[in-house]
């Protein structure tokens, strides 16, 4: 970890005028996110205070304050009362996303995203999700996680799979699931060979709990996606929904078939 002496150079950006009219607290989580990004404090490591990041910076401990709430809510921070806040243990970003693929300004790469699981349940009842699993009804689960990109907005999505066919997924510490590529993931604990992923997409309007998980002002519309994994022409792997709010940035979506990627 460095020494606190060099925690100045990592802010002096911040007492620049902003040029986009950025609110001061974002400025201030997206300095945090790429010294964290960067390695400069590594999991684990502890950050400086809150009165310090107000000394620190050009900004009040009201808005330090809201950008440690921002990274904890991401998972990115882990704020422990009377001994302050840490970088989180387990690595948030998502290498190789299949699904939410935002080019960067360069048209070619993408932007680095963040995911967090937020909550893991058995499916009751009737849904989108239960012409994918005919046979699966009273063993359906779905998985709630919350997708930052590049620290610009969030994407809600909501994972559906059997727990027969992926049991890692519904038996791994929900935890440790922050960060995870499912892709990966089924690739390495199961034999299921992902052939084709099919994308349907809509504009549509989000309803209150969308609103509240993706931080924006109702009324609000965005894009619903929804992805189906197959294995062969009939059998489904997982079945998912995502949730994206309106963004100038682009979605790469890739070709229907797969056979053979990793």
């Amino acid at each position: 970890m460095a020494e606190p002496t060099d925690h100045a150079g990592i802010f002096e950006q911040l007492r620049r005028p902003s040029k986009g009219g950025q609110p001061k607290y974002v400025r201030l989580t997206d300095a945090l996110v790429e010294a964290i990004t960067s390695g400069y404090w590594k999991p684990g490591d502890k950050l400086p205070t809150e009165e310090e990041l107000a000394e620190l910076t050009p900004f009040s401990l009201g808005t330090v304050q809201r950008a440690l709430r921002n990274l904890s809510e991401q998972g990115i921070v882990v704020r422990q009362h009377g001994l302050g806040s840490f970088v989180a243990e387990t690595d948030l970003r998502l290498e190789d996303p299949w699904h939410c693929r935002f080019l960067d300004d360069d048209g070619e790469s993408y932007l680095p995203i963040y995911s967090k699981a937020l909550k893991r349940e058995a499916v009751k009842g009737n849904g989108p999700w239960s012409t994918h699993f005919p046979q699966g009804f009273d063993k359906v689960f779905r998985i709630d996680r919350v997708i930052n990109v590049n620290n610009e907005f969030n994407v809600f999505t909501q994972f559906y799979t059997d727990r027969r066919l992926l049991p890692a997924l519904w038996e791994t510490p929900l935890a440790k699931l922050n960060g995870v590529n499912f892709k990966r993931l089924i690739a390495r604990e199961s034999n299921v060979p992902i052939t084709r992923v099919g994308h349907f997409v809509r504009a549509t309007q989000f309803d209150d709990r969308i609103v509240s998980v993706l931080q924006v002002q109702p009324p609000a519309f965005g894009i619903f996606m929804q992805a189906v994994a197959q294995m062969g022409r009939e059998a489904c792997v997982y079945y998912q929904e995502f949730f994206i709010p309106p963004t100038n940035r682009t979605l790469a979506i890739p070709d229907e078939a797969v056979a053979g990627r990793r």
